[in-house]
């Protein structure tokens, strides 16, 4: 039972919004303070902008990458695509939007499981374009770097949002929060240096994670994790945080 819970909504301004609706559905309150911002790179291979339709496969490891892969090629449209991989359903939806065919979607959202879904897939000394933001994993890089070319673009850069440090510290303290949400592991990192050093108690706030990759980064730092989904979405995320508080009857 969500209803009258107020939930912190920490990711990037722009996708806070589906989170927030859902999160509405379920009776909760959510508040949006972004621990990250999320803007085009700023240093970019231009060559890619050019070569990109020229390697045999091009992985897409989150929506922010379809978005700012399509900024930065514009109306180009080659006679044909390379293979197109996604790690999750939100990033193959983005690409199948734009009328991109989506070769491959890995069971699990995670690099790990896309390494294992593609190397029997790739024909020798392929070419990968993996597109991705500048602290993405180098889990896929260094997966299938044995058997295939990988080249990565960076087309997006993640940044801590420093305006929101002090105003998370102070609904913390004031105890203005019931959940906090993570669904990335650079807002558990921005949240972590928010509350460094801070006068900020954690016990009474039940902690959410969107996947094994973000709940990691947050036991590493010391934070506890109360939720995490088998399945690594939004709606899972906040369905399991409802049946959490439905069996402590809360």
């Amino acid at each position: 039972m969500l209803k009258g819970k107020r939930v912190l909504v920490t990711r990037e301004k722009a996708q806070a919004k589906a989170l927030s609706q859902t999160l509405e559905r379920y009776g909760a309150i959510p508040i949006e303070l972004p621990l990250i911002r999320i803007e085009r790179a700023k240093q970019l291979d231009d060559a890619l902008v050019n070569e990109w339709h020229t390697y045999d496969w091009i992985v897409f490891t989150s929506q922010n990458g379809v978005k700012y892969f399509f900024e930065l090629i514009g109306e180009i449209n080659p006679p044909t695509w390379p293979k197109v991989a996604a790690v999750g359903e939100k990033t193959a939806k983005a690409l199948q939007k734009r009328n991109i065919v989506v070769d491959l979607v890995p069971n699990e959202f995670v690099a790990e499981s896309l390494a294992e879904s593609l190397t029997p897939l790739l024909s020798t000394h392929a070419r990968i374009l993996l597109v991705k933001g500048n602290l993405a994993r180098d889990t896929l890089r260094e997966q299938l770097n044995n058997i295939a070319d990988v080249t990565d673009w960076i087309v997006y850069e993640t940044t801590i949002n420093e305006e929101a440090k002090s105003q998370v510290v102070a609904l913390l303290q004031q105890r203005l929060i019931d959940v906090i949400t993570f669904t990335s592991s650079s807002t558990v990192r921005s949240f972590e240096r928010a509350i460094a050093k801070k006068n900020v108690d954690l016990s009474f706030v039940t902690i959410a994670c969107i996947g094994p990759i973000t709940k990691q980064t947050a036991l590493d730092l010391g934070i506890p994790v109360h939720v995490c989904p088998h399945t690594y979405t939004i709606d899972a995320m906040v369905q399991e945080l409802y049946q959490y508080f439905q069996t402590r009857g809360e």
